[in-house]
């Protein structure tokens, strides 16, 4: 008989909100297509700007920041006691086909020149897995750090660039604002999972 899933009540304001602990996991469909191609844990797994949330099965870790930037916000380098490589993502220092699986997780749009990451990914690896914001999911939040909105149709990826003149709607700070509260990331969370109206999500 399988156990029911388990709940997490982040505070007493949504004590009544059942929330999975997957709705809650920012990588969870990356694991779930690494799993399904490498079920087992003896493959070479690069994470890609990982930031101070490194891709939990990733093995080798990379990124051009080790201290907060402005235009990622980010908090201090995590590494997990990982090998860690400072390197730009558009020119990664690895040979061709070295890692099984590759990911990178809410980089793309901050780049100049996205295509680049791109070719490097497929180039480093066999398979990878790429995750963004949702075209929705910039137009709530408008984050003025971002330089691409990315789209998908049938499998492939789209990439519009953001006019930094635009005029940024005059809510999108009250969903800024939300996202600090734990109940809205927790109803955020569960739209994404079962709609995916806030993440673009792209395999390979």
């Amino acid at each position: 008989m399988k156990s029911k899933p388990k709940t997490l009540h982040q505070s007493s304001q949504c004590s009544r909100i059942p929330v999975r602990g997957s709705e809650l996991d920012r990588f969870k469909f990356g694991k779930i297509y690494c799993k399904k191609l490498y079920p087992h844990a003896s493959n070479l797994i690069l994470d890609v700007a990982c930031g101070a949330k490194p891709f939990p099965l990733a093995n080798v870790l990379c990124d051009l920041n080790v201290h907060p930037v402005p235009d990622r916000r980010m908090n201090s380098l995590v590494t997990d006691g990982k090998p860690f490589i400072l390197c730009d993502s558009r020119y990664l220092p690895f040979k061709d086909k070295a890692f099984d699986f590759v990911t990178s997780y809410y980089l793309i749009e901050h780049l100049d020149e996205p295509w680049k990451l791109f070719k490097e990914l497929k180039r480093v690896s066999k398979h990878g897995y790429l995750q963004c914001p949702s075209w929705f999911s910039e137009l709530l939040y408008s984050e003025d750090v971002h330089k691409w909105v990315i789209l998908k149709n049938k499998g492939q990826l789209y990439l519009q660039a953001i006019d930094q003149k635009r005029t940024i709607i005059p809510f999108n700070f009250i969903f800024q604002r939300l996202y600090r509260l734990t109940a809205w990331r927790i109803i955020h969370a569960i739209l994404d999972e079962k709609f995916h109206l806030f993440t673009v999500n792209y395999c390979y």
